[in-house]
């Protein structure tokens, strides 16, 4: 029987919509009727918690940062929130302290920690996909290369590292991937958001010309292209833009996404 898989959300900076993109697959996820947890690794700017508890906090007892300092099973700190938006498979999340302590603490981590913390995802893969049985694990990682995007890599089957068309952030992905990704011989693909709606006025030919550019500048495939939509940057992040908009042409984007990465 084939095992799920893990799937890392990364970037080389903030503001590319990792967050977004990462919720809203996870959220397709589930919605097909897979077993899901999407688990928050971004320790420097955790964002899910708005998204999924509107800033209260009272009910969660722990964080994923309380599971990578031996303060509880993973089990405690995954809440399941199939009930509540009604999916056809299991929907869980795991969610990153905000609080500015939490913050703090997770900043002043060394490396020896680090390397403790990258054999605790290693075994979490095991006990997500083996024994919990999920189907598909997705990591909300730390933009750039940091110790805890990097430990979220290494322990993931495929890398979705997300970027807009900004010069900035082709560039930063670029470096990205050819200084860490490539070293690690992982499956990885690139995700264009917010791409500029003219492109999409282009030819088709044009179009691919482009897209073939990028794949040859980044040694990597472009998974999809996702233009900047508007309502998209509008929408609350209290919410799940996919749940709430399954016809967007940004949800359906995600959902061939989705069915790609489900390939082998």
């Amino acid at each position: 029987m084939e095992m799920g898989k893990v799937i890392s959300i990364h970037s080389s900076r903030g503001g590319t919509g990792k967050s977004l993109i990462a919720v809203n697959l996870a959220a397709i996820y589930a919605s097909k009727g897979k077993k899901v947890s999407l688990l928050d690794l971004d320790f420097r700017a955790p964002s899910l918690s708005t998204v999924f508890n509107g800033g209260s906090y009272k009910f969660i007892e722990y964080w994923t940062n309380d599971f990578l300092n031996d303060r509880c099973p993973i089990e405690d700190a995954l809440i399941d929130l199939t009930e509540k938006y009604g999916t056809k498979g299991k929907f869980m999340v795991g969610l990153a302290n905000p609080s500015l302590k939490a913050i703090r603490e997770m900043m002043t981590k060394d490396r020896a920690w680090e390397m403790k913390a990258l054999k605790k995802l290693l075994a979490l893969k095991t006990t997500l996909l083996n024994n919990i049985k999920i189907d598909y694990v997705i990591y909300d990682t730390s933009p750039g290369i940091q110790y805890s995007s990097i430990n979220a890599v290494v322990s993931s089957d495929i890398s979705l590292v997300v970027s807009t068309l900004d010069f900035l952030d082709v560039e930063g992905v670029r470096h990205m991937l050819s200084e860490l990704y490539d070293a690690f011989e992982k499956r990885t693909v690139v995700l264009i958001n917010k791409a500029f709606p003219e492109h999409f006025l282009w030819s088709k030919e044009r179009q691919n010309e482009l897209l073939n550019q990028l794949k040859e500048n980044l040694g990597h495939p472009i998974v999809g292209v996702i233009p900047c939509y508007c309502d998209v940057l509008q929408s609350t992040r209290a919410s799940i833009f996919a749940f709430e908009n399954p016809r967007h042409p940004f949800t359906q984007a995600l959902y061939e996404i989705a069915d790609k990465l489900e390939s082998p």
